[in-house]
């Protein structure tokens, strides 16, 4: 056995050092790490859901005016649109409110999203990483108000223009939680898989991407794949170190079954036509949730057009390396973007 020297260990030592520097400064530049340490996006997250439940029903109108105060934005969003009983459109503010802090099961909910979500710090930690890869992409937005919510399953997460991000928390009690299946409109087993803590930045960052980008400029295939692709890849970028089964909303064995055959699904898309179709029928469930997508192969799952779409867009991300995330948003001619990608799909 060969003894090193005493320079011989302390240049060793320096090259573990060097190595160590360069592949940490490699990992770091990999695309989907920008160095965002000194971006200030602190998120403090308001808790609506907390001072709402906390409204006195034998003073409602100085509460209702104190939160609405206190949650400019939100309030009215929320007392309108959000619990507005829909069977009744002469149903005022009020009255909506005053229905909502009283309904026993609803209550119940609230009870329970305290339990599962009484300390939010460590989302807080999670949505403030997010939002600083979201200023460094886009600086000229400015950084969101965060409120949490309780809406009787009406909402997940959403926008409201660039100013606020609303997360319902009683949409992610785990998708076991008996409530979801009082509902006579109960959602399936691969809608309620989502309804998970991890899940939360992600449908936030998906709320984010679809508020920054425009609808599909056509009705074809292409054109909706390749715009859905485009707010995956923003997803990916604010989200990079999530895997991609969950930005999909996939099992960890459908989204290794579209790696593996990602060659046969962009073959069957050829040989059908289905690139430049129209039919709606044929294509709504490769760009909308749904259990599978048997137009392509019966195992394959749902919205596998934009996973195909995102893979396009990635490619071509690629190969223009130089393109910002708005200036990506601002290629509507989809005919082009797929010839430019140069989309080779990945064989088996």
């Amino acid at each position: 056995m060969r003894l090193l020297s005493k320079s011989n260990i302390v240049k060793a030592g320096v090259l573990f050092l060097f190595a160590c520097t360069f592949l940490a400064g490699c990992g770091n530049n990999d695309g989907k790490h920008p160095d965002v340490s000194d971006i200030d996006a602190d998120i403090a997250i308001r808790r609506f859901d907390k001072d709402f439940f906390a409204l006195d029903t034998s003073s409602l109108d100085a509460g209702m005016q104190r939160l609405a105060q206190e949650y400019p934005a939100m309030f009215p969003l929320f007392a309108v649109n959000i619990i507005h009983d829909q069977s009744n459109p002469d149903e005022t503010p009020a009255q909506a409110v005053r229905g909502f802090l009283s309904s026993p099961q609803i209550r119940l909910v609230y009870d329970t999203v305290q339990q599962v979500y009484g300390d939010l710090r460590w989302l807080e930690k999670d949505l403030t990483q997010m939002f600083k890869y979201y200023k460094y992409y886009f600086p000229q937005k400015p950084l969101p108000e965060v409120v949490t919510m309780v809406s009787e399953f009406a909402t997940d997460a959403f926008t409201a223009g660039d100013s606020l991000c609303g997360i319902g928390l009683d949409m992610f009690l785990g998708e076991n939680y008996p409530a979801y299946f009082s509902n006579p409109n109960t959602e399936p087993a691969y809608i309620r898989r989502q309804f998970r803590k991890e899940y939360i930045t992600v449908r936030l960052a998906k709320a984010l991407a679809q508020n920054i980008a425009d609808a599909p400029t056509g009705e074809r295939l292409l054109d909706q794949m390749l715009q859905n692709g485009k707010m995956l890849f923003i997803v990916n970028r604010l989200l990079p170190d999530v895997p991609d089964s969950l930005k999909m909303g996939y099992t960890q064995e459908q989204m290794e079954g579209c790696y593996a055959n990602e060659q046969g699904v962009w073959a069957r898309l050829l040989e059908q036509n289905l690139l430049y179709s129209t039919d709606a029928r044929k294509l709504r469930k490769l760009v909308s949730p749904s259990p599978n997508a048997p137009v392509v192969f019966q195992e394959a799952p749902g919205e596998i057009g934009n996973w195909i779409g995102w893979q396009i867009v990635d490619t071509y991300m690629k190969r223009f390396p130089e393109t910002t995330l708005d200036s990506l948003l601002r290629l509507t001619d989809a005919q082009q973007f797929l010839e430019q990608a140069k989309y080779k799909p990945r064989r088996n």
